[in-house]
């Protein structure tokens, strides 16, 4: 890399690094959307140390072209979610090689200060159109994991849903986030990749980040338990919300609690001026996911594709 200057985050770079994975994301097919906030939180939250997991490359007019971080699994998981990627005009020149191989050296080196005993999985995803990033993957001997579905809908016409007797649909309540976090965790924990994390852990990427919309995320409510929950945030692709998780507690599994969750926050949206919302789901999900969201409106609109290796 002697054409170019690398260094680690810093405070101030979010913008510039976002920028750079969304235009990624639509080298494989996709729309971006992925907002600065979403940037901090992973480095706050999840990347132990900046200055050794974290790496910036600047071509010689300081643009930023390349960039890779290397955060930790929660505690007691098994899975690193790196991330990065190289701008696509400077594809060729080594810069994926030399980065990607950065990354594994270094959560070889966490792994071995973190967790020596446990096995660990590095994972990495592309969209299934970007043939630069898949070539590369498996060249560093990862193989295809999982699929996943980006889907799109529209927010009008807006869409209808019966509630299931006994439920009421109502505004996202702050007070309620730890019962609301127990939910998510029952209703994800035996779910393909899912790695549990504590409220502590788990809050600053969700519902205490700043990409957090609660006016547009909704509860399901059966007396005063939580029987489902969407959960909003927000997207850089103009006039689209982005639904982070949509869960919906085992017991009211199959009733159409989701189904009408998310036609109320599909409306909500329209009301508050977005034109489409998006949400991604696993291509496999038991509870037949893809299907209810179809049942709204959400169509595919970008297949994605993780890979993983063992560290």
């Amino acid at each position: 890399m002697t054409d170019f200057q690398v260094r680690a985050y810093r405070g101030g770079d979010a913008a510039a690094v976002v920028e750079l994975i969304n235009l990624l994301t639509e080298a494989g097919g996709g729309h971006g959307g992925h907002v600065a906030a979403e940037i901090e939180d992973l480095v706050n939250n999840e990347v132990r140390d900046p200055e050794t997991d974290t790496r910036l490359v600047h071509d010689a007019d300081g643009r930023l072209v390349a960039v890779a971080m290397v955060p930790l699994p929660p505690e007691g998981g098994d899975r690193l979610e790196l991330v990065g990627g190289v701008h696509p005009d400077r594809r060729g020149a080594g810069l994926g090689r030399e980065l990607l191989a950065w990354q594994l050296e270094r959560a070889a080196a966490r792994h071995a200060e973190v967790a020596p005993g446990a096995p660990w999985q590095a994972q990495v995803i592309a969209g299934d159109a970007d043939v630069a990033a898949v070539r590369l993957f498996e060249r560093f001997g990862f193989a295809v994991a999982r699929y996943f579905l980006d889907m799109v809908a529209p927010t009008t016409p807006p869409p209808v849903a019966p509630l299931a007797d006994g439920v009421r649909i109502a505004p996202y309540e702050r007070a309620r986030e730890r019962d609301l976090h127990a939910v998510h965790t029952a209703a994800f924990r035996e779910l393909w990749g899912y790695q549990e994390r504590t409220f502590e852990s788990w809050a600053p990427l969700t519902v205490h980040s700043e990409a957090f919309q609660p006016e547009l995320s909704r509860l399901a409510l059966a007396g005063d338990a939580i029987a489902g929950y969407v959960l909003s945030y927000a997207s850089d692709v103009p006039g689209r919300l982005y639904v982070g998780h949509v869960g919906t507690a085992g017991s009211w599994r199959r009733k159409g609690v989701a189904t009408a969750l998310l036609a109320e926050v599909l409306t909500g949206a329209g009301r508050a001026g977005y034109t489409h919302a998006s949400l991604d789901t696993d291509a496999d999900n038991p509870t037949g996911a893809a299907g209810i969201y179809a049942k709204v409106g959400f169509v595919i609109e970008q297949r994605v594709v993780a890979y993983r290796r063992a560290v």
